[in-house]
């Protein structure tokens, strides 16, 4: 105890309102990104983020406030309306999901752009600095704010927590789910929601371009090291509190380093880690395992599946 209060008093009072901040958001976004990666809905994750931007400027026009919360909850009202365009557009027409998804990407990012670039060039008050919603802005993050980043990354959390049996049934196999008689789809907009909460949520501390990565990359890298649902979970959510302490450490010691696309950084180098170095999946196990004798070819397949096992059994 005495030790950690040692460290908090020689780290700035900014940096750590900044650590704290972006560190929840990193580790809720990694446990909420996993059902999103895993019901293979990243680029719906990434339609939704651009069209954040909609909503912040729409937020900002219509009440004439700045705060953090108001403009974080107009864009998550236009990430929600972004997400059921994107399924009526799936559903009423034959176009393809990649290009739905596009569609709705260019088309809100587009609007949003051109919302916040003429706000600011009318002069409209509060509107200034409305543009670091694209790549973040940390800096400017106050100890309110950190606490409201915090408290709504830890309600995401728990709602995982709660509903970990449920969700885990409808990612993995939603036909069974529904003929058990649960209301999968119901689950599934939960779901989705909440990805779309930690996107809004992410906003300050990666901007709309950068917060998918937030909610994409650590559940990648946990998928490179198990396959069960708890440990995955687990290594993602660790994998963006690092990520985010890593990123803001960075930030805060080199000048003129944004500190959100220095966390995405961070997780990519963990991504590249675990690609390699990863039991099973990794490149260096399956170089290993390719350079066995034909003879030996079905022994050591066996012997990988087994090794396989193992491994997912002790972690």
């Amino acid at each position: 105890m005495i030790q950690l209060t040692v460290v908090a008093a020689l780290i700035p009072y900014n940096t750590f309102v900044v650590a704290a901040g972006v560190a929840a958001v990193g580790c809720a976004a990694g446990v909420i990104g996993t059902f999103g990666v895993l019901r293979k809905r990243a680029l719906v994750s990434d339609a939704a983020a651009h069209a954040t931007l909609v909503g912040v400027a729409l937020a900002l026009l219509l009440t004439g406030q700045r705060d953090l919360a108001v403009l974080l909850v107009g864009g998550l009202i236009s990430a929600m309306v972004a997400i059921v365009l994107l399924v009526l557009i799936r559903k009423f027409t034959r176009t393809r999901d990649d290009a739905a998804t596009a569609i709705v990407l260019s088309v809100s990012f587009g609007l949003g752009i051109t919302l916040i670039s003429g706000m600011v060039s009318r002069g409209i008050p509060g509107s200034g600095g409305l543009e670091r919603f694209l790549l973040g802005h940390t800096a400017s993050l106050t100890a309110y704010d950190a606490i409201l980043l915090g408290s709504v990354s830890a309600i995401s959390v728990l709602c995982i927590v709660v509903g970990l049996k449920e969700a885990t049934m409808v990612a993995f196999d939603p036909d069974f789910a529904t003929a058990a008689g649960w209301p999968a789809a119901t689950i599934d907009l939960i779901l989705v929601s909440l990805v779309a909460v930690m996107v809004v949520v992410g906003l300050p501390a990666a901007g709309a371009v950068l917060v998918t990565a937030l909610v994409v990359i650590p559940p990648a890298v946990a998928r490179q090291w198990t396959e069960r649902i708890v440990p995955m979970l687990v290594i993602a959510g660790s994998v963006g509190l690092m990520s985010a302490l890593l990123g803001v450490t960075i930030s805060s010691l080199a000048v003129q380093l944004p500190t959100g696309p220095i966390v995405v950084l961070a997780a990519t180098s963990f991504l590249i880690v675990s690609v390699f170095l990863a039991p099973c999946r990794g490149i260096i196990w399956r170089t290993r395992a390719t350079r066995l004798l034909p003879s030996d070819c079905l022994q050591g397949k066996n012997a990988e599946r087994s090794a396989c096992a193992a491994t997912e059994r002790k972690s």
